[in-house]
């Protein structure tokens, strides 16, 4: 057994703790969605752009259009994180 499982350095891991507040508090900013392009924000609730019914992530689970799309936007945000 080990007490540091992800083989980081201290460095290392404290970068990673603060990436992962980093995209904590994004999905907290802009909804579940926070990563599709299809999002869509109608009196401060996330959904898919023109139905209103979907939020919270279930174009994942409805088999309906528009699917999740990765944002770029987002993307050039944590760009530097990969």
């Amino acid at each position: 057994m080990t007490l540091n499982p992800t083989n980081l350095s201290r460095p290392e891991a404290y970068y990673e703790k603060l990436l992962r507040k980093r995209y904590s508090a994004a999905v907290r900013k802009r909804g579940l969605c926070a990563f599709c392009s299809c999002r869509d924000r109608t009196l401060g609730i996330v959904h898919c752009k023109g139905n209103e019914s979907r939020q919270m992530g279930m174009c994942q689970d409805d088999g309906r259009l528009p699917q999740f799309r990765l944002d770029d936007e987002t993307l050039e945000e944590f760009r530097h994180a990969a």
